[in-house]
């Protein structure tokens, strides 16, 4: 009796757990990486309006444009002083670390109190000392301009980065749906003594480990879209989800139509700081001028002295500024030729080969045709080369955004 019983209970037990196994293998299936489409979000904003509102309400480019106007409305000051020497002084121009956008007062503390001079000599003088504070004042507007497209540059960073970074996340997640499938078939086949217990818990370990790579990415677009709140001037914690024009692909990335060796010629024709730092190395040319015409001799070789390394201070500050843009402009360009032909792979051989891959060990895998732990490390392998294939894409933006921040030239 006991026997008889079992003969028909062990039939049905096998026949529910094939019967399981072949549904949730139909649903191991993992879409093509150019189907993989976030949902629409209420909370959608383009770059365009995102560089809009960090030009309306950045802190930064408010307090370099306050910069900029006030000394400008030195030009004032100096029209209306008697005393041409107090122009001359009053100039407490900062050379030290400007291309950082700081800067510390140098020459205030060197200048010293004001030399006596005939006034007789000098009336009508004034106009180089208006000059050269408008020379002042010019360079702020340079630096003012450059901080711009140094914002602006950042924002379109963040921006890409924070939208593939999104792409990554939406197959990442699916991974997990599809690896918990393959987990389900893995324990049913299991029972049955399909699969051994070592790669069933080989499985949960790579689920395991996936999931751990989704709470990374979740932190670094946390931290991504925070920065690129604070750029744009929202509340820093508004939820943001950047929304392209058209989607990009390896097939339609923007293309780079100038080489280094143009961005570089262009260099101090389109960087404002460039220009800034040809315009101040003129004022301390002009420094140097007044003082030879205008000082007492007595006092003319410390003044000299004084004008003459200030400009080589502003030269030498100059150069390295040319010397490392030129660097990175290098440097990025080379990445961005790497990261476009590591897209224009993947999207094209790896990403397709990878899904075709996951499809056929999937159909032999249905048939006994092939182990589990092969078509295991065949669906980790396909997750992968995804994720891969959305950083090259993001690097690329990244890189062509760079460019364009270094250079000052509207690139895409």
């Amino acid at each position: 009796m006991f026997e008889r019983d079992s003969f028909h209970i062990m039939p049905s037990v096998v026949n529910t757990c094939l019967f399981v196994s072949v549904v949730l293998l139909f649903t191991l299936w993992l879409p093509q990486y150019s189907q993989a489409v976030e949902p629409a979000h209420d909370n959608a904003v383009t770059l365009e309006q995102l560089i809009e509102d960090a030009l309306k309400g950045n802190q930064q480019l408010i307090s370099a444009a306050a910069q900029a106007q006030r000394y400008n409305a030195r030009i004032a000051v100096v029209d209306i002083l008697t005393d041409p020497i107090l122009a001359f002084y009053y100039l407490d121009f900062p050379i030290a670390n400007v291309s950082s956008g700081y800067t510390t007062p140098e020459n205030e503390e060197k200048s010293g109190p004001p030399t006596m001079v005939d006034i007789e000599a000098v009336r009508g003088s004034i106009i180089t000392g208006r000059d050269m504070v408008e020379n002042q004042a010019l360079w702020y507007d340079y630096l003012s301009a450059d901080l711009i497209l140094q914002v602006t540059g950042q924002v379109r960073e963040n921006f890409y980065q924070l939208h593939f970074l999104d792409k990554i996340i939406a197959v990442t997640e699916q991974s997990l749906i599809t690896l918990d499938s393959l987990i389900a078939v893995s324990s049913a086949s299991y029972s049955v003594g399909k699969v051994r217990q070592k790669d069933v818990l080989r499985a949960h370990t790579e689920r395991y480990q996936l999931q751990a790579e989704l709470i990374r990415l979740r932190q670094q677009r946390i931290a991504t879209e925070s920065t690129l709140n604070y750029l744009a001037a929202r509340g820093i914690g508004e939820a943001l989800a950047p929304q392209v024009n058209a989607e990009l692909t390896h097939e339609n990335l923007p293309q780079m139509q100038l080489s280094a060796i143009n961005l570089i010629s262009g260099l101090y024709q389109k960087r404002p700081l460039g220009k800034g730092y040809q315009a101040l190395g003129g004022r301390f040319k002009a420094m140097r001028g007044m003082v030879q015409m205008f000082f007492n001799r007595e006092a003319q070789t410390e003044a000299v002295f004084e004008v003459d390394s200030g400009y080589r201070a502003i030269k030498a500050e100059g150069t390295d500024f040319y010397n490392s843009t030129i660097s990175d402009l290098q440097t990025t360009q080379a990445n961005l030729e790497k990261n476009g032909e590591l897209a224009r792979l993947y999207g094209r051989v790896i990403v397709p080969h990878g899904h075709q891959s996951y499809e056929a060990g999937l159909a032999d895998f249905k048939v006994g045709q092939e182990d589990f732990l092969t078509l295991l490390k065949i669906l980790i392998d396909y997750n992968k080369d995804q994720m891969l294939y959305y950083q090259a894409l993001a690097d690329y933006m990244v890189d062509m955004a760079r460019l364009e921040k270094l250079s000052g030239i509207a690139i895409n």
